[in-house]
């Protein structure tokens, strides 16, 4: 317990909790170290999620899961660049994959235990059959005895004998209503033939942690399955997974507009340098044929000058 509480004060209040604010700058660990968990960097660490259970991962092998340290990461310049969240992601969808493995197998046992209890059923069924035609036949026979036996004034005979009967009416009311039972209710006969009715529950697997559930349980035992360290942790990892594959489509798409941006704004920048070289190209142009004109011109004076003169 001790070590529990000392566990949740350091992940509320950082590993250095004790320290003055001096010692806590000198001492507080860069998050780029190899001592720091990067799984706990990027949101928490899974190997804390399932501590003395079945789906225990064992001991973290990185010894520092400090808040402070997370914070300083996420608020620095090299968030999400420096692929933590990618291994992170892999490593609980790894644990998830196995998870699915798991979800999978109890599924097949439920359908193997249901195509069992069904045989067991059948045989059961079967058996009381017999036994409601067995004991038919021999009520049938006691009364036909019990009438002889009243007819020759024997009456303890017959009073024996309709004890016998009456105990066989009870066995026979017994099976007769095992019979038209809840389907949900299985009917099971042991060797001495008489009836042993045993409530069967009918089991579901859990989708997210794959534990079984029996259907339509009291509320009580459905919420303290939900609040179940096993479930919850699943449940947070399931959780993570969808908001990093989000937050990946989400970087992916502004990567993507941001590189058609780029890509648009050179094809912009091209046209312009296209138009302007034309425009240049014809004031040029028009700048040579300005000329051409004014020499035409003058060279039209001179001629018409000289020829004045002649």
């Amino acid at each position: 317990m001790t070590a529990d509480m000392r566990l949740m004060l350091d992940e509320l209040m950082g590993r250095d909790r004790n320290l003055s604010l001096k010692e806590k700058e000198r001492q507080m660990e860069h998050w780029s170290d190899e001592s720091v968990c990067k799984y706990h960097l990027v949101k928490f660490c899974p190997h804390d999620l399932f501590t003395n259970t079945k789906a225990d991962l064992g001991p973290c092998k990185y010894n520092t899961h400090d808040v402070k340290i997370r914070e300083t990461y996420q608020t620095s310049q090299r968030w999400k660049t420096m692929g933590y969240e990618e291994s992170f992601l892999r490593f609980l969808e790894s644990i998830v994959d196995d998870m699915e493995r798991k979800i999978k197998r109890q599924h097949e046992r439920l359908e193997h235990d249901e195509r069992y209890m069904k045989a067991e059923q059948a045989k059961a069924d079967e058996s009381r059959n017999s036994r409601l035609e067995t004991l038919n036949q021999e009520i049938d026979e006691m009364l036909e005895k019990m009438a002889d036996a009243g007819a020759k004034g024997d009456v303890d005979e017959a009073q024996e004998m309709m004890k016998s009967v009456e105990t066989m009416r009870q066995e026979r009311e017994t099976l007769k209503a095992a019979k038209e039972e809840d389907p949900h209710k299985k009917v099971f006969l042991v060797k001495q033939n008489v009836p042993f009715i045993n409530e069967m529950k009918h089991m579901e697997v859990c989708p997210i942690c794959g534990a079984f559930l029996v259907v339509n349980d009291t509320q009580t035992r459905v919420d303290a399955h939900l609040s179940g360290k096993q479930h919850v942790g699943y449940a947070l990892i399931r959780d993570a997974i969808k908001e990093l594959k989000e937050d990946k489509e989400k970087l992916e798409k502004e990567k993507e507009e941001k590189r058609a941006a780029q890509i648009a704004q050179r094809e912009k920048e091209r046209k312009e340098r296209e138009e302007a070289r034309a425009r240049d190209i014809a004031a040029k142009e028009a700048e040579r044929e300005s000329h051409r004109g004014r020499s035409d011109s003058k060279r039209g004076s001179i001629e018409r000058e000289r020829s004045r003169r002649d």
